[in-house]
């Protein structure tokens, strides 16, 4: 009978042990701040999925936070606007000892960035991405500035306000993953939270318990519901482009300003666009057919200026009703829109500026 009594207290304490270390393991992978959950939660946020893929025209799939629009992040991919974030954790760490950042510290190190007001003052790789992505005036890769600033300013979006409106959380998370894509399993280089919370002196908030998972969707579908302000959020014409009566889409600089009212019969009779017409690459001869064509087939003609770096997967992103209600959006905007909102054509747009700057 005591063998038996002993028996039952020994398996009850192996179950007492079993429970503990399952409470245990549950409340690991509860916690927000583990280095691999939040390069999970970042390469989702980045991609919009765990297993992005090149599709035929060497594009990634575009997340929430928008950065293959314009980064790269493979050899293969087509996205060279701005700098390659191929083996970015290694070159993080040399950016703050580089004389050029210390250009940056003399230009905002007393009244900050005229956009964000941060101070540049990073002292490691981590802290260097962290503030690249809330200051990306803080430095600016040579070669890869607003025409004509010097390369003092950045045309990168601030990723953790409107229109793509980042938290603090999902930022960390971003950097954790690019401080581990090139490192395969190894998560030792994953400092992100760490490195925010020294950068802003401050603990970092884990994400609320209610807070939408990232989706692990494809990339959104516009449909016949949205107004042309969400066709125009969902398929991140913003990144690139300035579109008048928008108002999350004021500061793109790496696209032309969308007055097509006003510049697609202009474009058409081009001497560039009627050699594309020779060539067999362009077709328009209406307005309508022109802005069908930019969008569904961007590389059959290039505005000046610009490089052939448009997605080439919008004939499936589209419903039938929303293409035409962006299209007919599109034609209604013109060079008065545009002036009467201050906004104005890039440095690379040879029509010249639509302000007067005397």
């Amino acid at each position: 009978m005591r063998r038996v009594v002993y028996l039952i207290g020994f398996l009850i304490v192996l179950a007492m042990a079993a429970c503990a270390r399952s409470g245990g393991a549950r409340k690991a992978a509860a916690d927000p701040f583990l280095p691999g959950r939040l390069a999970a939660i970042g390469k989702e946020l980045v991609f919009g999925t765990e297993n992005p893929k090149l599709n035929e025209g060497g594009r990634l799939p575009i997340g929430k936070g928008q950065c293959p629009f314009c980064h790269t992040f493979l050899a293969e991919q087509r996205s060279d606007r701005c700098p390659s974030l191929i083996g970015i954790e290694s070159l993080s760490r040399r950016r703050p000892e580089e004389p050029r950042y210390e250009k940056f510290i003399q230009q905002y190190g007393r009244t900050g960035d005229p956009v964000t007001g941060i101070k540049p003052h990073a002292t490691t790789g981590g802290e260097y991405l962290i503030e690249s992505l809330y200051c990306p005036n803080c430095y600016v890769p040579v070669g890869f500035g607003v025409k004509g600033s010097d390369d003092m300013l950045s045309p990168m979006l601030v990723i953790n306000r409107d229109p793509v409106g980042l938290t603090d959380y999902e930022m960390v998370a971003v950097v954790a993953y690019l401080q581990s894509k090139d490192g395969g399993e190894d998560l030792s280089k994953i400092t992100a939270r760490a490195d925010w919370e020294h950068y802003f002196g401050k603990r970092l908030a884990p994400p609320p318990q209610n807070a939408a998972p990232v989706s692990k969707k494809g990339p959104p579908l516009a449909l016949g519901s949205d107004t042309p302000a969400q066709i125009v959020q969902k398929m991140g014409c913003f990144v690139c482009h300035r579109i008048p009566t928008v108002p999350n889409a004021k500061i793109g600089s790496l696209g032309p300003l969308l007055v097509l009212k006003s510049s697609a019969s202009r474009r058409i009779r081009s001497p560039e666009y009627q050699k594309a017409v020779s060539e067999g690459r362009a077709h328009a001869t209406t307005e309508r057919e022109y802005v069908i064509e930019s969008i569904l087939h961007p590389e059959a003609f290039q505005v000046p200026g610009f490089p052939d770096d448009m997605a080439k997967d919008y004939n499936t992103r589209f419903t039938v009703e929303a293409f035409d209600k962006l299209v007919d959006f599109l034609l209604t905007l013109d060079e008065e829109t545009a002036r009467r909102e201050g906004l104005d054509r890039l440095f690379e747009e040879k029509e010249g500026s639509l302000l007067d700057r005397s």
